[in-house]
């Protein structure tokens, strides 16, 4: 003998608002015997014996719905400031000509500085160290989230130019338990793990530090930050060719640091030459003829962030010569 299937309502004195049907209309208001989800659950359950108007039920739907409409912008303004903080150097006079900052979604180029004033070790050293302060930057601008930092270069590089230390990348502002260094043997190797890096999507910053990058591998790797949402930085041979498919491309040397304010002989704020040679939003004005914005910046340990040079901040905005040395 066939037994009814019990109700998977809780309490069998509620009812739910369900499709009109002419056969099922009770008391003129709109109440129908409940149907459950495809999970078992009401849909929208009144009491059965409730004095309801169609009036109330109507006014009862549109303040649910003004609730969720406000959470949800709520929710897309939040996510919308959180996108719109951008990724900056912290120098006004600079992030001005980036429109704002630094494209989060694409590819950007850091080469040490070349010239026979600019010796081998201190010119990577200081595209390394520069690098390092654009991450430190970065996970600035995601506070609040975790700000995973993948770091990729093959073992000669590694060797040659050695191991970043823990408790410098501390000093800078950049935890290290955050960075994960990935050491191949080829190069095609490394900028395999960079691109996989970027296609996770849960990344803060790819950098890769290779002599040089080919164009495909370049597209490839441009397309990949642009499709997460994921910034990549790549530090190449300055006696390489620059890199395709780049949103910006810059220079960087070392310069003598600033005077340290306690004490004469001691080394102060760090001090780097940098020339931004390419910025394909264009937002950059260059002069004409010019090749390169050059400006001398200095990074401030306690503020973490880059600022001119203050005997250059003056004249920031003023004509300068386009040569990897200005400043």
């Amino acid at each position: 003998m066939d037994q009814a299937a019990p109700s998977p309502i809780p309490s069998a004195r509620l009812r739910r608002i369900s499709r009109p049907e002419p056969s099922s209309c009770s008391r003129g208001v709109g109440l129908w015997p409940s149907c459950p989800t495809r999970n078992g659950e009401s849909l929208f359950a009144v009491p059965e014996g409730a004095d309801l108007h169609k009036a109330t039920l109507l006014a009862d739907l549109r303040a649910r719905i003004a609730a969720l409409e406000r959470s949800s912008s709520a929710s897309l303004d939040s996510f919308s400031a959180h996108a719109a903080r951008a990724w900056t150097l912290g120098a006004p006079q600079l992030d001005r000509r980036l429109a704002g900052g630094l494209a989060t979604a694409a590819l950007h180029e850091v080469k040490p500085e070349s010239g026979a004033a600019a010796s081998f070790a201190g010119a990577w050293a200081a595209a390394l160290g520069f690098s390092v302060r654009l991450a430190v930057r970065r996970a600035q601008m995601l506070q609040g989230t975790p700000a995973r930092i993948l770091w990729c270069w093959p073992s000669v590089l590694a060797r040659e130019l050695g191991l970043p230390y823990g408790q410098g990348l501390a000093f800078l502002g950049l935890e290290p338990s955050s960075c994960l260094f990935v050491e191949t043997q080829r190069v095609c190797e490394t900028l395999w793990a960079m691109e996989e890096g970027l296609k996770s999507a849960s990344l803060a910053l790819v950098i890769g530090v290779v002599p040089e990058v080919a164009l495909t591998p370049a597209r490839r790797l441009s397309l990949a930050a642009a499709g997460s949402s994921t910034p990549c930085l790549i530090v190449t041979d300055p006696r390489e060719p620059p890199a395709g498919s780049t949103a910006t491309r810059w220079r960087i040397g070392a310069r003598a640091s600033a005077p340290h304010p306690f004490e004469a002989g001691a080394p102060g704020a760090a001090r780097y030459a940098v020339a931004l040679e390419r910025c394909r939003e264009g937002a950059l004005m260059l002069q004409q003829g010019a090749q390169a914005l050059s400006l001398v910046l200095e990074w401030s340990d306690e503020t973490h962030r880059f600022r001119v040079a203050p005997r250059l901040a003056d004249r920031a905005h003023g004509p300068r010569r386009a040569s990897l040395g200005a400043g």
